[in-house]
């Protein structure tokens, strides 16, 4: 008889438990086919929530930031369209248009300038190769410092 008194658990018991938090877990920014770029070049991109960024090619393949200059909070980007649109004319270091700024393009790690020792937001990178398709780059926020590469 005393069932009928206590109120029925089981609609509450098929929910889920909330997972506990992991810290911040990657999120997907952007997917795309991988730009054909050659090594010493950029190119400007757009994540999908609207925030600007840029992709490096390197040697060792693709290298993304977010294009936020860590000196002001300023983008990069030159509004010299005969120029490579992040790149200095040797194609080795990330420059910042704005104040000549100067990163390394592997780990966005400022070098000379105004904000020496400072780091670009780097994106996490992940080539997914299929044969039936062009190759796919994903961006993804990072949960740490960020600036992985994976393939599959």
């Amino acid at each position: 008889a005393n069932a009928a008194m206590i109120p029925d658990a089981s609609p509450l018991m098929s929910e889920r438990p909330p997972t506990l938090p992991q810290g911040p877990s990657p999120r997907l920014c952007l997917r795309l086919p991988l730009p054909s770029l050659s090594v010493g070049r950029s190119m400007p991109l757009t994540l999908e929530d609207g925030r600007p960024a840029l992709l490096v090619m390197q040697p060792d393949g693709p290298r993304a930031f977010l294009d936020r200059c860590p000196h002001q909070g300023s983008r990069m980007l030159t509004e010299d369209e005969t120029d490579d649109p992040y790149m200095d004319a040797t194609g080795g270091l990330i420059l910042c248009h704005r104040h000549q700024a100067c990163f390394e393009p592997h780990y966005g790690t400022c070098i000379s300038g105004p904000c020496v020792g400072q780091r670009l937001t780097a994106l996490d990178v992940e080539l997914v190769h299929n044969d039936a398709s062009p190759t796919l780059l994903l961006l993804w926020e990072a949960a740490g410092s960020g600036g992985d590469m994976r393939e599959k």
